[in-house]
This record gives structure tokens, sequence and C-alpha cells, in this order.
């Protein structure tokens, strides 16, 4: 279906692709795995035709062929994907799904309840129920990525490229979409699959090329590698290093007490407890209500109702930098809209959290500044070109190191982290872990929103399962396992 052969592309002074060698099958799924920064959006940028290779060819269906533009990828029905969700807010859920390719009548008239019924049922292969009428900007960030995935199911296309497609779904909504793959696996269609998760590969795909640095690493058959040999592959060590010894015991300090919690619809009569000397984990599928719980802790969404203590002091939030004030930090899940400043430096995003220690006089850039995000971009690995690059120009994963990088400049004292490891690799995966072991082992308050269930059981003292708004059991580390987890998350019983 499709072969690249020594595909090689430059960014100013960055080799980003060299000699890069990759095919995919007439009905195959093939994933792509590597560190951030190792290519692999770069790679599928020029199969889609928003890039073309500086050097290299391509064959498409056994011809010859560079791809110029989008427009081109997808009359040879090439569809992408992408990491973040883009669609029009104030259009609907149906007008999202076919923006660009509307049916019509007579070339002029649109055929909207076609439109809406065909909504409708690619909504439903997702698992998904909601009129194809809703206002985009009326659902949750969770929800827009299905939109974008109805989307580009829409499009009949010969090859799909998916880019971390379940980097914000949950365990239930990814095995649906696991579903959806196989389906049109069956049916012909070629799938890109990039990832960085291992139990995606071995679970859906057929073959993996790892790509690290640019360069193909290896490409091998799925079937007959294990899973540590594949982790191997993508990182360089074993999985006994992916992360580190959950913190078992506490000293009984109470950090963080919340009693009555309610923000109705999204969820109501939440109690819970932080310890010092833990990080607590609090899944959920989406519509549980975890993402807006954690905004609400953190003083972004206003309560109806209910109580928090903080080293037994009760705290209100007045304002929107009340819990700043507080020193309390928010990763939040929506890096896009809510927490990077897309055409701001990496300098400043990093630093912007922390500006009041770090310039407490006067604005602008100052050495401090700048020395204080260096040591960000050194102890998390973030690949740039240089400290006042744009963080809209850096890849999906270096751009979540950044949203991690700022609060942990800040030096909290309690990290709210939704999602924190979404679109990162393997290797800063367990770096991440590594730092929030260490900030709960030093006494700060760790709160970790995960839909990766297997990451909670790894990192966390104890898990709350969260289910329409309610928590509806807890669970210790030394008694979880991923099916209980998912069996709660679902309304089973504890």
């Amino acid at each position: 279906m499709l072969e690249m052969f020594g595909i090689t592309k430059k960014f100013l002074n960055t080799l980003a692709l060299d000699q890069v060698d990759f095919s995919l099958r007439k009905g195959e799924v093939h994933a792509l795995v590597g560190p951030n920064g190792a290519g692999k959006s770069t790679l599928m940028k020029i199969v889609n035709g928003l890039l073309t290779p500086d050097e290299g060819s391509i064959l498409f269906e056994g011809h010859p062929k560079i791809i110029q533009s989008v427009e081109e990828a997808q009359r040879l029905g090439i569809a992408m994907l992408p990491q973040e969700p883009i669609l029009v807010p104030d259009l609907s859920i149906a007008e999202n799904i076919f923006l660009g390719t509307e049916e019509t009548r007579a070339g002029f008239w649109l055929r909207s309840k076609s439109m809406k019924l065909e909504s409708k049922r690619l909504l439903k292969i997702l698992g998904f129920r909601c009129n194809p009428n809703t206002p985009v900007r009326k659902l949750s960030y969770s929800e827009q990525f299905i939109i974008s995935i109805a989307k580009a199911l829409s499009v009949k296309s010969k090859i799909l490229i998916m880019d971390e497609p379940t980097s914000c779904l949950s365990e239930d909504e990814s095995g649906r979409l696991f579903g959806v793959i196989r389906k049109l696996k069956h049916e012909g269609v070629s799938i890109v699959y990039i990832t960085h998760r291992i139990k995606e590969v071995m679970q859906i795909c057929d073959r993996v090329t790892f790509l690290r640095d640019g360069r193909n690493v290896a490409t091998r058959e799925v079937a007959g590698m294990s899973e540590e040999e594949a982790v191997r592959m993508a990182v360089g060590r074993g999985m006994e290093h992916y992360f580190p010894p959950v913190l078992d015991e506490t000293d009984g300090n109470v950090l963080l007490k919340v009693q009555g919690f309610t923000q109705k619809p999204y969820f109501q009569d939440i109690d819970f407890t932080l310890y010092q000397g833990e990080i607590l984990g609090i899944a959920g599928y989406i519509g549980s209500g975890k993402s807006q719980l954690a905004k609400s802790l953190f003083g972004e969404e206003k309560r109806d109702q209910g109580r928090m203590l903080w080293r037994n002091r009760e705290v209100e939030f007045k304002r929107r930098r009340s819990a700043s004030d507080l020193r309390f930090g928010f990763v939040n899940h929506n890096r896009h809209d809510e927490g990077l400043f897309m055409e701001h430096g990496v300098n400043r995003n990093l630093t912007i959290s922390a500006l009041d220690k770090l310039m407490p006089y006067y604005l602008g850039t100052s050495d401090k500044e700048n020395e204080a995000a260096l040591d960000a971009v050194i102890e998390l690995d973030i690949k740039i070109q240089h400290l006042d690059q744009e963080v809209q120009y850096l890849s999906g994963g270096n751009q979540q190191k950044v949203m991690v990088g700022k609060w942990l400049i800040a030096d909290c004292d309690l990290y709210l982290m939704d999602e924190p490891t979404r679109g990162v690799d393997l290797g800063t995966k367990g770096e991440i872990y590594g730092k929030l072991h260490e900030l709960a082992a030093s006494g700060k308050g760790v709160i970790v929103f995960s839909s990766d269930i297997h990451e909670l059981i790894g990192l966390c003292t104890r898990i709350l399962v969260m289910y329409q708004g309610r928590i509806t059991a807890e669970v210790h580390h030394t008694e979880a396992s991923a099916e209980k987890i998912m069996r709660i998350a679902a309304g089973g019983q504890a």
C-alpha cells in the first residue's frame, strides 16, 4: 500500500528524520513507537501532505508519489487523526464531522438529515450517544476527541493515521476504539498507529517500527515479540525501571481533607483524605467527573457546596490566583486551550507560575528565569532548539513535559495532576513517575487523576474510583487490579 525509502527532513539545523524507511501493507495495523522527538509525527505528516521530505522517495500503491497537500492526500484516501481535537466550537457535532466534506444535493443544497444520520451511526460505533445537533463547545475535552475520531472515520480512507488516539480515553472507550480498528482492518483499511503504550501495540497491531533520534531502530512482527522486548526496543531498558516503589507507609498526618464537595451535574458528595507521604490516585471513565473535580480543587471551577481543609485550615478560592497563592499546582489535561501559552517561548511557559519568586520586582526575561527554565529542560529532557522557541512548535510529548515542568519550578506543596503523562514516551513517563515519588516522599501532596489504570496501580498508594460523579470505592494498591478498577468504574461492585 505504502513504501517510504530514505526519508530525510531537516528543520533549520535539526535533523528530524535521517534516512528513514517505512512500509504499510493493505489491511494491517502498523505501530510507530519511539521517544518524544523521535520523528514519528514528522514522518506521518509527510504521508498526509503537511510536510514534504528533503530527500527520499515514496511509493503509493506501487506508483512514485510525493504528496504536496492535505487535499491531495484526501483524494488518495489518506486521513490523519490529530493528537489534539481540531474542531469549530460553535458548530454542531454533525457539522464538525462533515466540515470540508459536506454532502450536497445538486452541488448546492446541504443534505443535513443524511449527515446527521451518518453522524449518529459513526458515534454509535464509538459507543458515544449524543444529539448530532449539540454544539461542540458543550462537550468535554475527551468527548471532543471522540468527535475527532468520528470525523476521521467519516472519510472513506484507504490509509488512516492515528496519533495517540487513546491518550485521553478510558480503558472501556479504548476497547471500543480497538473494535472499530479491527472492523476497519477487516475491510482492508491500513492503519498507522502512533503510540507510547506498549500494551496497545501488543493488543491491536500487526507490526511495529521503532524510531529513535530520527532513525529506524527496527521493524518487527508483533506476533512472537514479548512486551519486555518491545519496552527495551522503545526505551533501551526494561520494565523494572518503569515505576518507582509504591509509597506504602504514611506518618498519618493529614495534608488535605475534602468533605461534601459538589458541583452539579458533574460530581456530588465527594469525601476523601490525602495523607503526607502518599500519592493518591483518582480513576474514572469519561463522564465520571474526575477532571471537573480536579479543576474544582484548584479553584478553576466553582463548587456548589463542600469544604476543603489544607493542613487543618479551611480553604476558600475567592479569585483565580488563590490556589497558586496557597502553593497548589495543577497540570491540566487540556494543554492546548487551558495549560500552555502556545505562542510564547519555552522559558516563559516554564516560569510563568513562579515569576513572583524568580522576578518579584520587575517584568521581562531575566538570567534567573532562564536559569530555572534551563534546569527544567535538562531535568525533563525537553527537546528544544532554544529557550525562546514557541511551545506550539514542540511535539505533543514535549509540550506535556513543559506542563509538568512549570509546576516543578514553582515548588508547590500540593500537585493536582490530571493525565500528567498524556502523550509522553515510556522513558519520560518513568522520569515523571520518579519525580512524583520524590515529591511525595519529601512531604508534598500529590493527587493523580488518570484514565491509565496501570499507571495508577503502579504509582499510587490508594486509588479512589469515580462513577457518575461519586466516589464508589477506595482500593489499596496491594488489592488493586486493572479488572477490578475497570469493573467498579463501570458501575460494578467493589
